[in-house]
């Protein structure tokens, strides 16, 4: 992959330096070239995030496409969705290559503006977004200096965000890995995930470095954290009202993220290919469960899949 401070060539993180060290996969250009083909000029940036980046290949690499508006949808309904509800979720696939490997490369696409996706990294109540973007991404492409800084600036708000909302519930005392592996405890119950709970200790220990200089350098310029030196321990100062508060905010964004999580998949239905397969791939991937679908139910999954779903469910393959 290309670098360089030109304004419409591919950057890697490595150059621009904006969420860590993390290595470039040039085996993602073919999927990026289809994404900036398909959505054109709107395109501002292009991210990558998630298990690819942990090393995980048995996984579709998760790509988010930020734009300046909706003008290179198909339609203009999908516009009016991602407005309602971001992100819109597409599916993109490498065309086949003859001489080359029996399956081709795919992708799974969240689409939104740069400017809704700067706000709720910032003031969103519900974790989804700030939860995904306090861990770190690799910036495939972004459209210019200014694009370049905002991200950066977002990347950051997003770690801020991620910290201040889980200090409240943590106890006196702890280390930066007891809050982010609580707090990637507490974002996953908000959803319908099928990961266990408990992943956000591996989460955690993958990237250790960038989740500390996070929580550091968040005591050095907020009240409601304080570093005990030299025992790498921090002394939770957030108000008592906060703390007492917790455990209803947290209930309440469990509420919220439920709910949010089954609209996400009903609007998924219409803008994903094989939206049914790709989640028993996934739930399958995470759960080693796995329930054989019928014709009716992946032709019309809106109507149909319902009690599969449910079956999984009592099961124990997602919460």
């Amino acid at each position: 992959m290309q670098t360089g401070n030109d304004a419409d060539v591919p950057t890697g993180v490595n150059s621009s330096n904006l969420c860590g060290e993390l290595p470039q996969d040039t085996s993602l250009e073919p999927l990026l070239d289809i994404i900036r083909q398909q959505y054109g000029e709107s395109i501002l940036a292009v991210l990558v995030y998630g298990s690819w980046l942990r090393g995980q290949r048995d996984t579709m690499p998760d790509f988010y496409v930020l734009v300046d508006d909706y003008r290179e949808l198909d339609t203009a309904w999908q516009g009016w969705l991602c407005r309602l509800l971001p992100p819109n979720v597409y599916h993109v696939c490498q065309p086949p290559v003859p001489a080359g490997p029996a399956s081709a490369l795919r992708g799974k696409v969240a689409l939104l503006t740069l400017g809704r996706f700067c706000r709720a990294v910032r003031v969103d109540f519900h974790s989804y977004f700030w939860a995904r973007f306090a861990q770190p991404c690799e910036v495939l492409y972004a459209r210019d200096e200014n694009v370049r800084t905002e991200l950066a600036s977002a990347f950051l708000a997003a770690s801020e965000t991620f910290v201040r909302k889980v200090i409240p519930a943590m106890g006196e005392r702890f280390n930066s890995g007891d809050l982010w592996t609580r707090g990637f405890s507490m974002t996953y119950a908000c959803e319908l995930r099928t990961e266990s709970t408990n992943r956000g200790a591996s989460i955690y220990e993958v990237n250790r470095a960038h989740f500390d200089q996070a929580v550091k350098s968040f005591a050095r310029e907020n009240t409601s954290l304080s570093i005990i030196e030299p025992a790498g321990t921090y002394l939770n100062t957030a108000r008592p009202l906060a703390k007492r508060m917790s455990s209803l905010v947290w209930a309440t964004r469990r509420i919220q993220g439920k709910l949010l999580s089954v609209l996400r998949l009903l609007k998924a239905a219409f803008t994903f290919n094989e939206p049914l397969q790709y989640l028993l791939w996934k739930i399958e991937r995470h759960s080693g469960l796995y329930i054989e679908p019928t014709t009716r139910q992946l032709k019309h999954p809106l109507i149909f899949a319902w009690p599969l779903l449910w079956k999984l469910r009592k099961r124990g393959a997602f919460r």
